[in-house]
């Protein structure tokens, strides 16, 4: 069980806060997928991209890459390694991980359904058929490497701890460019996947240390 240095009423202050800060988040999602000054930005750094592809080893590394999280790979691994929290008794992990990513996705969907964004045009031939607005490649990418590194590196040596963590971060902002160096989406599309990732990680967090505080028994240490 995680012990959390926070009383109730400030994790109940916090999680009103992040609710009240989404609002807002969602008008700025709004906002810029509308801005022409934004979207030019966008447009720029999309053809600087195009003058990277002549090196055939790179190309192939960041389509492995996008490749790794598309949408039936990541569902089948992602179950498989709930199914194995599960099995090991890993109550809290797999709760967190779950609620987690379904709550983001939620979120990732509604958002898409709103925006409804054009996406860019790629040069890879990529089929993608979803509003570009925002990246959910680079938001579960980036969810789930801070959720491994919070949930499951803590009792590692420090040294190691920490390598471990810069590999997954890393591993999670590589996912997250290679939808800008494939050109599936926009610059903007990514970086607000990443804010949405780090949303739902500090919301997830908050949301457990409130009902480890009031419901005690809701999980036990695994």
């Amino acid at each position: 069980m995680i012990h959390s240095k926070y009383s109730p009423d400030k994790i109940q202050l916090s999680i009103f806060s992040f609710s009240f800060f989404s609002l807002i988040f969602l008008w700025y999602s709004l906002f810029i997928t509308k801005n022409l000054f934004i979207l030019n930005i966008d447009k720029t750094i999309n053809t600087t991209m195009s003058g990277f592809h002549s090196s055939e080893i790179i190309n192939q590394f960041f389509l492995f890459a996008t490749h790794c999280f598309d949408p039936k790979i990541f569902l089948l691994w992602f179950f498989i390694l709930l199914a194995l929290l599960v099995w090991k008794n890993k109550k809290y992990e797999a709760l967190f991980l779950f609620f987690g990513v379904t709550g983001g996705q939620t979120i990732k969907i509604l958002m898409k359904w709103i925006t409804d964004r054009s996406r860019p045009e790629n040069p890879f031939d990529l089929y993608v058929h979803e509003s570009s607005f925002p990246s959910g490649h680079a938001m579960t990418a980036i969810f789930l490497t801070l959720a491994i590194s919070y949930l499951f590196t803590k009792k590692l040596p420090k040294i190691t701890k920490y390598l471990v963590r810069i590999l997954l971060i890393t591993t999670g902002l590589l996912v997250a460019f290679s939808r800008i160096f494939t050109q599936v989406h926009y610059f903007s599309d990514i970086f607000t996947g990443g804010i949405l990732a780090i949303g739902s990680f500090s919301f997830t967090l908050l949301f457990f240390t409130f009902i480890q505080h009031n419901y005690p028994n809701f999980y036990t240490k695994s």
